[in-house]
């Protein structure tokens, strides 16, 4: 995997779940910046993607399977638009809190990329 592009998202999350706490706690629902925020960090996920599919097909390194490793790229790119679409349509406090679970979710999908990736 790119090791810039996967420390990005690490990184991003940790942010964007720092900024959700932070809704939560203050009751807001999503604001513009933190959309904006997931829109990022979704076009990351999308550009590993494709980035991950590439480097598969080019050597075929996925030593944890080439179909669990694709798999875990196609939902992680699917969880935050899942949860934006629940926490935008939830006015209360909890839709946002499922936001914070999707960015959770990403951050533990990344890991588990990794560790397929190098055959943990």
């Amino acid at each position: 995997m790119i090791d810039a592009l996967e420390t990005g998202v690490y990184l991003g999350c940790l942010v964007l779940l720092l900024a959700t706490v932070l809704h939560v706690v203050r009751g807001w629902r999503p604001t513009d910046w933190l959309v904006g925020g997931l829109v990022v960090l979704e076009l990351a996920l999308l550009v590993q993607l494709v980035a991950g599919i590439v480097l598969l097909a080019g050597d075929g390194s996925a030593e944890g399977g080439a179909v669990t490793f694709v798999g875990y790229l196609i939902g992680s790119l699917l969880v935050l638009p899942a949860g934006l679409a629940w926490a935008l349509g939830e006015p209360s406090r909890a839709g946002t809190a499922v936001l914070l679970i999707a960015l959770a979710v990403v951050a533990f999908l990344e890991l588990r990329l990794d560790q397929i990736w190098s055959g943990v």
